[in-house]
C-alpha cells in the first residue's frame, strides 16, 4: 500500500484496499465458522488491520495535508488495546464499542482518501468531508483511549 500511495498508483491502492477489507471479513468469518478462532489469531488479525490503516493514513499524511496525528493516535490506541487485553500473555483481545467503531472508521477514512485521489474532486465539500472525518476520528480515538484508561484504573 505504501508503494502504491507514494508512486500515485491509485487504482492499485484501491485494489489493495478492497483486497484488505475482503480478506479481513472472510478470515474472521472462516475462523468462527471453522471454530478455529484463537487469541493469537485475533491478535494477528487486529495487528494486520491496524498496520494497514496506519500505513495508509500515514502515507497520505506524508503526501497530502492530512494530519500525521491520526495514524499516531491509531497506533497508540491499538497498543493500549493489546496491552489492556493482556494479549502479550495469550489472552483474547477485549474490544470496546467505541474502539470497534473507530476500527471501522479508520478503514472508511482510508477508503475515502484513496477514493478522493481516484475521483480527484476539486470541490470544497470533499475536502471538508475529509477534514471532518479525520477530526472526528481523532476525537473518538482519544475518547476511546481515555475510556480504556479509566476502566483499567477502576479494576
Amino acid at each position: 500500500m505504501a508503494w502504491a500511495i507514494f508512486e500515485l498508483h491509485w487504482f492499485t491502492a484501491a485494489a489493495l484496499f478492497v483486497l484488505a477489507v475482503t480478506t479481513d471479513l472472510l478470515d474472521g468469518y472462516a475462523a468462527r465458522r471453522l471454530n478455529s478462532a484463537s487469541p493469537l489469531g485475533g491478535l494477528l488479525d487486529h495487528s494486520a488491520d491496524a498496520a494497514f490503516v496506519i500505513i495508509t493514513m500515514g502515507c497520505f499524511a506524508w503526501i497530502t495535508d492530512s494530519s500525521m496525528l491520526l495514524p499516531i493516535l491509531t497506533g497508540m490506541a491499538f497498543a493500549q488495546y493489546a496491552l489492556d487485553s493482556n494479549a502479550h500473555l495469550g489472552q483474547s483481545l477485549i474490544a470496546s464499542h467505541l474502539g470497534r467503531y473507530n476500527g471501522i472508521g479508520y478503514f472508511i477514512f482510508s477508503g475515502i482518501l484513496i477514493l478522493s485521489e481516484i475521483l480527484n474532486p476539486d470541490h470544497h465539500y470533499w475536502s471538508l468531508l475529509i477534514k471532518s472525518t479525520e477530526t472526528i476520528l481523532m476525537i473518538t480515538t482519544v475518547l476511546s483511549m481515555a475510556d480504556r484508561l479509566r476502566r483499567s484504573l477502576i479494576h
